[in-house]
């Protein structure tokens, strides 16, 4: 995959899926620990923002050739380990995190999200795939019926 296509197809995809589960966790999160706070109009920039910083890590995945499933998986860990690292370190700076409690909340929600992210992500390759196989087989088909 050529890295244009890359950033389009998985980087984008990436950002939206993971901007909408921020919101939610941020919402379930704010209601737990915070419950009485109330923000300005600059909250809603906080998802859009800790979005892009999870497609960061994101970029590790990249490759020219195809991966094999020990690849794969490697720089899926390096992914999450980095995807950890780059938010927990943001909240921490901005003096976000509070608690040792919420780190860990915190924590199991981003691996939540990039589960989830991840999940999407598979499902439209699936779907791609399928769409792709299907075109091929009815290319064969056409071929040996001599429609070519």
């Amino acid at each position: 995959m050529d890295y244009k296509t890359f950033l389009v197809k998985k980087v984008m995809m990436s950002f939206f899926v993971s901007v909408t589960c921020i919101t939610v966790a941020m919402a379930v999160v704010g209601m737990t620990f915070e419950p009485t706070a109330r923000f300005g109009y600059d909250a809603f920039l906080s998802p859009l923002i800790f979005g892009a910083l999870a497609t960061l890590p994101m970029l590790v995945k990249y490759s020219k050739k195809e991966l094999s499933i020990k690849q794969t998986m490697v720089r899926g860990v390096i992914h999450l380990l980095l995807l950890e690292a780059v938010l927990l370190t943001s909240l921490y700076l901005l003096g976000l995190l509070t608690s040792l409690f919420l780190a860990v909340t915190l924590a199991a929600a981003i691996l939540v999200i990039d589960v989830t992210v991840n999940l999407v992500l598979w499902i439209q390759d699936t779907r791609t795939a399928k769409e792709f196989n299907g075109a091929l087989r009815k290319l064969q088909n056409d071929y040996a019926a001599g429609k070519r």
